[in-house]
């Protein structure tokens, strides 16, 4: 393979993996209660959100999620989608009749291994959103908020230019955005859809944004019987 094919394979293959972090919100406001699980899919299409990722054809990601209440108005989920991993804690530290306010702190993960030119391309993204959620009526709310994201990305990749190099990047980046996401329930079944916008501080790179969809499910909490 020539240096310019190696070259222009090292930069599709990045612009790809770096562009496979979620960008997706799946969280309101309002927490779980203490013991009570929720479980449920994600499906969304994402543009941008790296310098290399420049293309105007959104990327589909995927994701699944699992979310457990562990006190009065704190929760903690997990996520695992497309070559990538996450995890989050969620206080609600404001609850009206209708209106909830909460932090949702978390980190979400990326390494992709490539073969030939491109050796592996990996960041670590830290999110701290902050959500506020309106009960339009007893199975609905709309939910919206600013996210601050920083994201330390790795590259290393390895061409030939008539001798053998490797070059190995480094930096951190920081996003700031908003985001709106409306849920609506019957019974223990949720269904939401979301849209976030992006833009990226440090340099110009253009905004990025995601839309999607997700459907979860909240299970019966079993009730243990006493022994006599």
């Amino acid at each position: 393979m020539s240096a310019l094919l190696r070259l222009g394979f090292a930069a599709f293959a990045l612009a790809f993996a770096v562009g496979c972090s979620t960008l997706a919100r799946v969280n309101g406001a309002k927490t779980l209660e203490p013991g009570q699980t929720q479980i449920g899919v994600s499906g969304s299409l994402q543009q941008g959100a790296n310098p290399l990722s420049t293309g105007t054809i959104p990327l589909p990601q995927g994701e699944v999620f699992v979310r457990r209440g562990l006190a009065p108005n704190l929760d903690m989920g997990a996520r695992l989608y497309l070559v990538g991993a996450g995890m989050d804690l969620r206080y609600r530290f404001y609850e009206g009749e209708r209106l909830h306010l909460a932090i949702n702190p978390g980190y979400g993960v990326v390494m992709v291994p490539f073969v030939g030119s491109v050796r592996g391309s990996g960041s670590l993204d830290v999110r701290v959103p902050l959500i506020a959620e309106w009960e339009l009526g007893p199975r609905s709310s709309i939910a919206g908020g600013p996210t601050l994201v920083l994201r330390r990305q790795r590259n290393d990749f390895t061409w030939s230019l008539g001798a053998e190099d490797t070059a190995r990047v480094l930096r951190l980046d920081a996003y700031a955005g908003a985001g709106a996401r409306y849920a609506y329930s019957q019974g223990r079944i949720i269904l939401g859809v979301n849209a976030d916008l992006y833009a990226q501080t440090a340099r110009h790179a253009g905004p990025a944004y995601a839309v999607g969809v997700d459907l979860s499910l909240i299970p019966r909490q079993v009730q243990k019987v006493p022994r006599r």
